[in-house]
């Protein structure tokens, strides 16, 4: 099998909500998903996505996706797709970082994987370990009362993780977690989010001001060294996410012992090829982790939940459903959602199909 072509989609997704609200004065309605069809002389097209959230996240830029792919392609084209591994070096010799254009043609590829065995994606990424995925929902940065109402309508919905977006005033976050606080149910796991928005006094302060509230403080500050400095002076566990953007990070990370939790988002690191090593690494390690990505719809929803799926589910923290995020589908068969748990699937490949009259014209055809 080899691979005679690329095409790509791009689509808009707007958010189900007002706006996407977190720290640093950060808002989107709208989001830009590129979708990847990789074509192979046998027939067989695999799917990949990827959809950054918003330009100032984490280091991928949606209007980067384009001109990277022209890089990558004749670096891949007669290449056979089963091979996940050698097509990752071989995109890492002609494209230096850019992890996140990698990943929709890395994440194609793992479904070409699953549908040339005929097996779904997480049979090959270790099996099926984890058949009911724990769901977060995060919670964007709003005022204590109207955060209040969110919490319990997601509640409601059979939720019990929840991503507190924090960063406002040192005065204003405290605030927030103490309105919250009564709130808490036995079980539930809380995780105050406030994406780098810290500075360490305020980090530390914060915790030992809501010292007795159970969450997982994540991502307190900007940089790597200012959260290792938090999580060794804090007693609530840290989780990391936006500083750590490679395979090089979280072994430094593992090494000094810098974090109890991280957010594995499966473009950030290239896709599942470099994701399975980094799962893997953790959980040889004990930390805990929440498997998601950036943003996306059903193709990029699909590619973390097998991951999700094939890990231990004393190490799973959660996952959650980036798809019903979208007031638009860009996709068939999306992972199936129940009571605050999603089931992986069990077609060949990712099990989802695009959906091409959403997705309209390709933007660009590589052969």
């Amino acid at each position: 099998m080899r691979i005679v072509g690329l095409d790509v989609y791009a689509a808009e997704l707007p958010y189900v909500g007002q706006a996407y609200a977190f720290a640093g004065g950060r808002s989107y309605h709208l989001f830009t998903s590129t979708v990847v069809v990789v074509r192979t002389d046998a027939g067989l097209e695999g799917y990949g996505e990827i959809c950054p959230c918003g330009p100032s996240y984490m280091p991928a830029f949606a209007g980067g996706v384009v001109p990277c792919l022209r890089e990558l392609a004749p670096a891949i084209l007669g290449e056979d797709p089963r091979h996940t591994a050698r097509l990752m070096m071989k995109m890492d010799q002609v494209l230096n970082g850019q992890a996140y254009a990698k990943a929709a043609i890395d994440i194609a590829c793992w479904d070409l994987l699953g549908k040339a065995s005929g097996l779904p994606v997480h049979v090959l990424l270790g099996g099926l370990l984890t058949a009911t995925l724990p769901l977060h929902r995060v919670v964007p940065l709003a005022a204590p009362q109207d955060t209040l109402q969110v919490v319990a309508a997601h509640r409601r919905n059979g939720f019990r993780h929840f991503q507190i977006k924090l960063g406002q005033t040192e005065e204003q976050d405290i605030e927030l977690l103490r309105t919250l606080a009564p709130a808490f149910q036995a079980g539930e796991v809380w995780m105050g989010d406030a994406n780098g928005a810290w500075r360490r006094d305020q980090a530390v302060a914060i915790s030992r001001a809501v010292a007795d509230i159970d969450l997982y403080l994540e991502q307190p500050c900007r940089t790597y060294e200012e959260c290792l400095s938090v999580r060794q002076r804090v007693a609530h566990p840290v989780k990391l996410d936006e500083c750590l953007n490679n395979l090089g990070d979280v072994q430094r990370a593992l090494r000094d012992d810098a974090m109890d939790a991280m957010a594995l988002k499966v473009s950030k690191f290239g896709g599942l090829t470099t994701s399975r090593l980094i799962r893997d690494l953790c959980v040889s390690a004990g930390v805990a982790l929440t498997i998601e990505d950036a943003w996306g719809s059903g193709i990029a929803t699909a590619a973390y939940t097998h991951l999700a799926a094939s890990t231990p589910p004393q190490w799973l923290l959660n996952t959650t459903d980036l798809h019903n995020y979208n007031t638009v589908q860009l996709a068939h068969g999306a992972p199936k959602t129940a009571h605050g748990t999603m089931a992986v699937s069990d077609r060949p490949g990712l099990g989802v199909e695009p959906d091409f009259d959403q997705l309209g014209d390709p933007v660009l055809v590589l052969v």
